[in-house]
């Protein structure tokens, strides 16, 4: 009784689900037993990264703005960010207009494929 779950796309094989889920977890088990064991609590290994530098013991120091956590990535997409802050005006108007375009553009190409 409990074999098939009927629903109105078909149906579904509980145990062919359990067994899926055996399986993914004796693989997650598996992976996670392949980490490192020798972590212990209390020492230097529980301390906070904070990029080579001593961490603060108040906590005020520790904040990174994004601009600073996000360097790279900025960086490395530069010549992106150029062109979307040139197209950039701060008016409604042309977002929308980006919208209309973007909706035109995809809908041809749902017509024409």
């Amino acid at each position: 009784m409990w074999y098939k779950v009927m629903t109105g796309f078909g149906y579904w094989d509980v145990y062919a689900w359990l067994i899926f889920l055996a399986i993914a977890s004796f693989f997650t088990l598996w992976l996670r037993g392949l980490g490192r064991d020798d972590y212990k609590e209390g020492t230097y290994q529980d301390e906070i990264y904070f990029s080579g530098n001593d961490v603060p013991e108040d906590g005020e120091g520790i904040t990174v703005p994004a601009d600073s956590a996000y360097w790279g990535f900025k960086k490395a997409l530069a010549p992106y960010y150029k062109v979307l802050v040139s197209m950039h005006s701060g008016h409604v108007i042309d977002y929308v207009g980006y919208l209309v375009l973007v909706t035109g553009i995809i809908t041809a190409l749902i017509v024409l494929v």
